[in-house]
């Protein structure tokens, strides 16, 4: 069984933590705040309407990482609650991880995002022994594909119609990198 750190320290700016309770309100809130930006891209930014749903959520994501199935990091940035970010999909037989991202649109545009995917990146090659990370995202969220092209990140295929957000249909960009050998 995986098992990840608690903490990633990306720079002296961010640093990547175990979802856990103290989170919790923040998060509540910047969802709250970010819902009309997060729901083209992020369904689940529906699922919120107190803060209880958080306190669930964040239960099932500890048992997840506990358990090595999932590893889901809250992103800090100058100490304060930024966004979220996890690896995701991961299969110790093939050495794979999906990785999925947002982040509070109050901290965007400040390379927050790129950096930190940078870091799970390297982290999940160098630490976790992972050979295949990938970036799935809908062509129309630019913000999320140009993280992946940042990273260099391979476009490898699009997927038609594979994804169902809010009232239509929309297709997937497959984004990939493989470790460096």
């Amino acid at each position: 069984m995986l098992q990840a750190k608690s903490e990633i320290r990306v720079d002296d700016d961010i640093v990547l933590r175990r979802f856990g309770h103290a989170a919790d309100d923040a998060k509540y809130s910047a969802i709250i705040a970010n819902h009309n930006h997060l729901l083209p891209w992020l369904p689940w930014a529906d699922f919120y309407h107190e803060p209880a749903d958080m306190t669930k959520y964040t239960e099932s994501q500890i048992a997840e990482f506990d358990a090595g199935q999932q590893f889901g990091y809250d992103i800090f940035y100058q100490d304060k609650f930024a966004g979220s970010l996890d690896l995701h999909g991961i299969s110790e037989t093939n050495f794979h991880a999906d990785i999925g991202y947002w982040l509070d649109k109050a901290y965007t545009g400040k390379g927050i995002m790129t950096r930190a995917v940078a870091a799970i990146t390297q982290y999940a090659f160098d630490e976790l022994n992972m050979h295949r990370i990938t970036i799935s995202v809908a062509p129309e969220n630019v913000a999320s594909r140009s993280v992946a092209e940042r990273l260099n990140f391979t476009k490898e295929a699009q997927l038609k119609d594979e994804q169902f957000l809010i009232d239509k249909f929309y297709d997937t960009i497959v984004y990939a990198k493989i470790k460096e050998a």
